[in-house]
């Protein structure tokens, strides 16, 4: 049975998960659905009965849909990628239905189901989720009033502490101009222009240090980030300017971490966590597609080869 791989053509992650999945001589067909329809083909029959037959054509090679045994979903790009731009919404709508939905028919395992991922972009589900799991969250105002924002910094200017502004999005940093580091809010802020956007202002966390949780499965890989220089947001920083070093994390962090991803339906995420003076840990995001590659490459844990045990294991 094949592992089908959902990702853009320059994805150097999915380049090592695909050649750990080969060294175990596991089928892996690599697809991008920007290739369908017009470079990509399917075909998928449901019968009376419920059964799914069918095949998925792509430039790198062909599989019975029944033969999938699961799908990673990397760094998709959209079908009608390819068609000229006056039919490109009608063909991007009507192929979208047909690819996800024959693929969420085969009864694959999935990493991640689409749903899941949708709904684990959303920065305040996020948060609650997190704080029902047990996981310490940050105070956290998302608004467009500016009222509002100044009384929210008043309380924490007078508790002696202060606020961090941030993207209610998470955009990556990949992604300019959609982005946005983590910045502090300066005690004479001036919120006028909250008005003009949904706004994520949240209680700033004294921090010692970073921690970023790779969980693949039921198998956790916890690094630590030291940064040359103090930062609020170290996605930003150059890949010289930090150190990452292999930790460990408690049994009650750990327990919270598979709460949160049994609710959230999911079978990967990359924790960020502020480590606070004490030593505790601060929930601040679960990115369902988060990236582990560069982690792994300074600390030596073995996420690609977790995840590729995960996808080779077969349907039942």
């Amino acid at each position: 049975m094949t592992v089908l791989v959902l990702t853009c053509e320059e994805d150097v992650t999915a380049d090592a998960v695909v050649l750990q999945l080969r060294r175990r001589g596991v089928p892996v067909l690599r697809f991008d659905p920007a290739d369908f329809p017009g470079r990509a083909d399917l075909a998928v029959r449901v019968t009376p009965d419920g059964q799914v037959t069918g095949h998925l054509a792509t430039p790198g090679g062909r599989v019975a849909l029944e033969e999938i045994r699961s799908v990673w979903v990397r760094r998709p790009g959209t079908p009608g990628a390819h068609v000229s731009a006056e039919q490109r919404a009608w063909i991007t709508l009507e192929c979208e239905r047909a690819l996800w939905g024959a693929l969420r028919a085969t009864g694959a395992r999935w990493m991640n189901d689409p749903d899941a991922l949708e709904r684990s972009r959303h920065k305040l589900w996020q948060l609650a989720t997190a704080a029902r799991a047990g996981l310490r969250v940050p105070d956290t105002l998302v608004t467009t009033d500016p009222d509002e924002a100044a009384r929210f910094q008043k309380g924490y200017a007078d508790a002696g502490s202060g606020l961090v502004v941030k993207s209610v999005s998470g955009r990556h940093p990949q992604n300019p101009p959609l982005t946005l580091p983590t910045a502090a809010v300066p005690p004479d802020a001036d919120f006028t222009g909250v008005a003009a956007c949904a706004t994520c202002l949240q209680q700033r966390v004294p921090k010692r240090t970073d921690l970023r949780l790779t969980v693949v499965g039921d198998r956790y890989f916890p690094a630590y980030v030291t940064p040359r220089t103090p930062t609020l947001d170290w996605r930003f920083l150059p890949a010289d300017a930090s150190t990452w070093v292999a930790g460990e994390v408690d049994g009650a962090l750990r327990a919270a971490v598979r709460r949160y991803l049994q609710e959230a339906q999911l079978a990967y995420a990359a924790f960020d966590f502020a480590i606070d003076e004490r030593g505790d840990p601060w929930f601040l995001e679960a990115n369902a597609g988060g990236q582990f590659l560069f982690a792994e490459i300074e600390t030596g844990m073995p996420m690609t080869e977790a995840i590729a045990a995960w996808l080779a294991i077969r349907r039942e």
